[in-house]
C-alpha cells in the first residue's frame, strides 16, 4: 500500500511534533519532511515533492499564503491544505485564492484532519459548508468585488454548459463529488471532468477556487440553510 507523503509547515516545533506523532499512527500516511516558515516550505517542496502540504499561515520570513502561491505557480497540481488557528475569513479568503485545496483549523479533531487530507487528494473540498457560505457572503458583500457593483464580463471566459452548471449548482450546496454523481446519475469521473473543464474556463485549479469565482461572477448561489 502506497502511503500519502506529507510535508508539514509550521513555525512551532510542538505543532510539528504533534503532526509527526499523529501520522505515525495512521497506516496510509507519513510525514516525510518539515519546514519552519514559508520560504523553507518552498525549498522543501522542491526537494521531496510531497503528495500533500499542511500549511500554517502566520509564519516569519514568508507567510503560508505567499508560500502556497509560489508553490502553486511552480507546480499547479500541488495539493495544499491551510491548517491554522484562525477561522476568520480575513485568513480563509487569501489562503483559498493562493491555491489551498481546503482550510482546516488546528483545534479540529485528528479524524477531521485525516479526512481532510483524503478529501483533498480525491479532489474534494475539506471546507465546512458554514465556512463556504460565509466565504460566499463575504465575496458578494465586498464593494470592490460584488457582482452588483461590477457586473462580470462573461466574454472573459466561456459560459458553463448546462451539465457543468448543474455540477456547479450542487458544488455550491456543499455536495461532494460522489454526492454530485449520485444526484445527476453520472460517474464520479464525469464529475471530475466537468470540474476540470470549469477550472480551465475560469483559469483556476481547485474546486474551492472554482466555487470562489462562481460566487464572484454570479454563476452559483450559496446554500443558505443551516
Amino acid at each position: 500500500m502506497r502511503r500519502t507523503r506529507i510535508l508539514v509547515v509550521d513555525d512551532e516545533a510542538v505543532v510539528r511534533d504533534a503532526y509527526r506523532h499523529l501520522f505515525g499512527d495512521v497506516e496510509d500516511c507519513e510525514v516525510i519532511a518539515e519546514a519552519r516558515d514559508g520560504r523553507e516550505a518552498v525549498a522543501r517542496f522542491e526537494e521531496v515533492r510531497p503528495d500533500v502540504v499542511l500549511m500554517d499561515l502566520k509564519m516569519p520570513r514568508m507567510s503560508g499564503v505567499e508560500a502556497m502561491a509560489e508553490i502553486g505557480r511552480r507546480h499547479p497540481d500541488a495539493c495544499m491544505i491551510a491548517v491554522t488557528s484562525f477561522a476568520s475569513l480575513d485568513y480563509v479568503v487569501p489562503a483559498l485564492q493562493a491555491g489551498a485545496a481546503g482550510y482546516l483549523v488546528k483545534d479540529a479533531p485528528a479524524e477531521a484532519l485525516i479526512d481532510g487530507i483524503r478529501q483533498a487528494l480525491a479532489d474534494e473540498m475539506p471546507l465546512s459548508p458554514r465556512i463556504a457560505r460565509a466565504l460566499a457572503r463575504s465575496i458578494a458583500d465586498s464593494p470592490a468585488e460584488s457582482p452588483r457593483a461590477q457586473p462580470p464580463k462573461m466574454g472573459r471566459f466561456a459560459a458553463p454548459t448546462p451539465r457543468e452548471q448543474e455540477v456547479l449548482d450542487h458544488l455550491a450546496q456543499g455536495f461532494s463529488n460522489k454526492e454530485i454523481a449520485e444526484a445527476l446519475c453520472i460517474s464520479e469521473a464525469a464529475v471530475k471532468a466537468h470540474l476540470r473543464h470549469l477550472g480551465d474556463k475560469l483559469g483556476v485549479r481547485s474546486r474551492t477556487q472554482i466555487l470562489v469565482l462562481a460566487y464572484r461572477y454570479g454563476l452559483a448561489v450559496p446554500e443558505t440553510t443551516h
